[in-house]
C-alpha cells in the first residue's frame, strides 16, 4: 500500500479527539476534509475503521490494531521533533572531537570554557589521540572533528578538510643540573652531548623532530620515550633530559635553552570530511575555533 501520511495523521486526531469536527479544529482545516480523508483511508485499507456511536466515533476491532501501531508512530515523531528543536536551541546534542595534546592545551580548552558555559547541555567528548590516530579516528567515523599539530598526511583521495587555526613554536627546556646558562645561545648540533626526550613513533611531533634534526644533519638518538607531551616536562624536571614543549606547557624551576637557529613554527590544524554534514553542536564549536 501507499497510503499518504496526512491520511494517518488525519486518523490520529480523530481517534485523540475522539470527534471528527474537533479534529478539524485542531488540524485548521475542515470536517468535510476530514470526513473525506477518513473515507478514503478506509477505501485504500479495504477495512472500516470507525463506527458512529451516541457517545461519538468510536474505533472498529480493525481501527484499534490500526491506532496501536500509529500512535506509537506518532508518539516517536512526536519525541524526534522535540529532540530536533531542543537541538537548534543547542539545549541537547553531542560533539565528538579527536585531539592531539597540544591542540588541546593550546586550541580546544580555551575555546571549550566558552563553549560549554553557553551550551551547558551539550555533550562534549574528547579523545587524546596522535595527529595520525586522530585522522584515522575521523575516517572511521570515530570522532566529527579532529584538532591536530603539523606535519599532517592526508591522501589526495581523501575527503578531509584542513584548516590552518594558529601556529605556535616548541622551545628546548633542560634541568639546572646539565649547567645550561640561561643567557648563552647554543645550536642544534650542540644539544647532541646531552640526554634527549622525544615521543614515541608514530607521532607527529617525533615525525616532525627526527625530520628537522636530519635536515640540520644530526643523528640525535632519544635516551627517553614518552608516550604523551604531557609527560615531557614532568621527565625534564626529573633530569632525565632535554624536552620540547610550547610555551604555554613549560613549568618553573626550568632552563628554557635559547637556540642560535631557531626552531620553525608548526601549525595547529582542524580536520572534517567535507562529504558529511556536521551536527549543529559541531558547526557552533568550529565557528568558533575559526573565529579564536
Amino acid at each position: 500500500m501507499n497510503i499518504t501520511y496526512d491520511y494517518y495523521r488525519i486518523f490520529y486526531y480523530v481517534v485523540k479527539f475522539g470527534s471528527f469536527t474537533k479534529a478539524a479544529e485542531a488540524l485548521d482545516n475542515s470536517q468535510p476534509n476530514i470526513t473525506r480523508a477518513m473515507n478514503n483511508l478506509e477505501s485504500q485499507l479495504g477495512v472500516q475503521v470507525f463506527y458512529r456511536s451516541r457517545k461519538g466515533i468510536k474505533l472498529t476491532r480493525e481501527g484499534e490494531m490500526l491506532f496501536k501501531r500509529v500512535n506509537i508512530a506518532f508518539e516517536q515523531i512526536s519525541l524526534a521533533e522535540h529532540e530536533l528543536e531542543q537541538t537548534k536551541r543547542m539545549d541537547s546534542g553531542s560533539v565528538k572531537i579527536g585531539v592531539s595534546e597540544i591542540a588541546l592545551h593550546e586550541v580546544l580548552l580555551p575555546v571549550l570554557a566558552t563553549y560549554r558555559r553557553d551550551f551547558p547541555n551539550v555533550m562534549v567528548q574528547i579523545t587524546n589521540e596522535s595527529t595520525p590516530s586522530a585522522i584515522k579516528s575521523l575516517k572511521n567515523d570515530e570522532v566529527e572533528l579532529a584538532l591536530v599539530t603539523t606535519p599532517i598526511n592526508i591522501n589526495k583521495n581523501d575527503s578531509l578538510s584542513c584548516e590552518n587555526l594558529c601556529e605556535f613554536t616548541e622551545y628546548p627546556v633542560a634541568h639546572k643540573m646539565f649547567g645550561i646558562p640561561d643567557n648563552k645561545e647554543i645550536s642544534l648540533k650542540e644539544l647532541e652531548k646531552y640526554p634527549v626526550i622525544f615521543l614515541s613513533k608514530g607521532t607527529a611531533t617525533r615525525e616532525y623532530y627526527e625530520e628537522l634534526f636530519r635536515k640540520k644533519g644530526m643523528d640525535i638518538k632519544p635516551n627517553v620515550i614518552a608516550a604523551t607531551t604531557d609527560q615531557v616536562m614532568p621527565m625534564v624536571k626529573s633530569g632525565l633530559g632535554i624536552g620540547f614543549v610550547p610555551e604555554s606547557m613549560m613549568g618553573g624551576n626550568v632552563t628554557v635553552i635559547k637556540l642560535k637557529d631557531k626552531l620553525p613554527k608548526r601549525l595547529i590544524c582542524l580536520l572534517y570530511d567535507e562529504r558529511k554534514p556536521q551536527s549543529l553542536a559541531a558547526k557552533e564549536l568550529i565557528k568558533r575555533l575559526r573565529s579564536m
